[in-house]
Parts: C-alpha cells; sequence; structure tokens
C-alpha cells in the first residue's frame, strides 16, 4: 500500500511539474498597442476626429478575440466658425463587436458649449469599424452644431506594439531568452 501511494504521489508531482511549463504551442498571446485614431462622424452636422490610442489585446490563435481601448482626443468641424469637441473615450471589442462610451465637450470658442455623453455600439475587423453613437445631453449654453445622432467610421493607425506574451493551453507563458 505504501509503495502504490508513493508512486501515486511522484506521478502528481510529475504532472504539477509539466503543467508550469510551457509546452511549445501557443494558443493565445497578448500585446499592448499604440497610436493614432482618424476618423469620420456624420449625421446632420459632419465632423472629424483625430485621436491617440492605447489598446491591450488578447488573441486566441492569430485572432484577437478581446480588446479594451482608451482614448484621448478632439472631433472637429467648420460651420461658420471652428468648432471642436475634446474627448475622452473607453472602448471594449470583443470579436467582431464593440461599445464604448465617450465624453465630450463641443465648442465654438465664443461663450457657446455643450457637454455630452456618447455611448456607441457598432462593429468592426482589424484596423475599421462603424459604430452608432447617441449624445445624451449634461450641460448645453446655447450650442447646437452637433449630432444627436451619430454614424462613426473609424481608422486605427498602429504605432507601436508591444508583445506581452504566448501562452499555451495550461496558460504557462513562452520563456523568453534576454
Amino acid at each position: 500500500m505504501l509503495i502504490f501511494k508513493d508512486i501515486s504521489l511522484s506521478a502528481q508531482n510529475e504532472t504539477a511539474k509539466s503543467d508550469t511549463i510551457f509546452d511549445g504551442h501557443a494558443v493565445s498571446s497578448d500585446w499592448i498597442d499604440h497610436g493614432l485614431i482618424l476618423g469620420l462622424d456624420f449625421s446632420k452636422y459632419f465632423y472629424g476626429e483625430i485621436d491617440y490610442y492605447r489598446s491591450h489585446i488578447w488573441a486566441a490563435g492569430w485572432f484577437p478575440t478581446l480588446s479594451t481601448t482608451m482614448n484621448y482626443g478632439a472631433e472637429f468641424s467648420y460651420f461658420d466658425e471652428f468648432i471642436v469637441a475634446p474627448k475622452i473615450q473607453g472602448r471594449i471589442h470583443a470579436y467582431f463587436f464593440n461599445t464604448s462610451l465617450t465624453a465630450l465637450c463641443y465648442t465654438d470658442f465664443n461663450k457657446d458649449y455643450a457637454i455630452k455623453l456618447r455611448p456607441e455600439i457598432g462593429v468592426g475587423l482589424w484596423n475599421i469599424d462603424i459604430n452608432y453613437g447617441f449624445n445624451i445631453r449634461i450641460n448645453k449654453n446655447g450650442f447646437d452644431q452637433y449630432n444627436r445622432h451619430v454614424i462613426a467610421l473609424r481608422y486605427y493607425l498602429k504605432l507601436h506594439r508591444k508583445h506581452l506574451g504566448e501562452y499555451d493551453r495550461n496558460g504557462n507563458k513562452r520563456p523568453y531568452d534576454e
């Protein structure tokens, strides 16, 4: 009985060791991208946008399955005068679908401004997405040149990528020679 118990413990010990060593077959990976977003927002009024973004991306195999993104930038247009809307946006992208929440402050650099909160939902693949958004009024002081309903088309221009790791089916990270 003692011999069987000893063999069983040594077999469990070998299994535990093999579960913590990268098995050579990467099934997932993750990385961080930095770059610029170039976009067009249209409905009643036409706006352009440019943002800086930082995304953390997780992939299963070769396909990115989930990402979280923060971006900071501005929407801009010209009607009778230059209009700008500084903004901050948080986004979650899962497979082809994405959702985001944006805080904006439209202004014409006079006394007029409008603070908006815009939830968005849309679809995207790789570096392009298209979204529908709805501007919710938080505060307004005479500014009316914004879209209540927005269709946004965006292109993500990657400037830098930092690979974080590759993982096997047990979640073990691939060792890198340093």
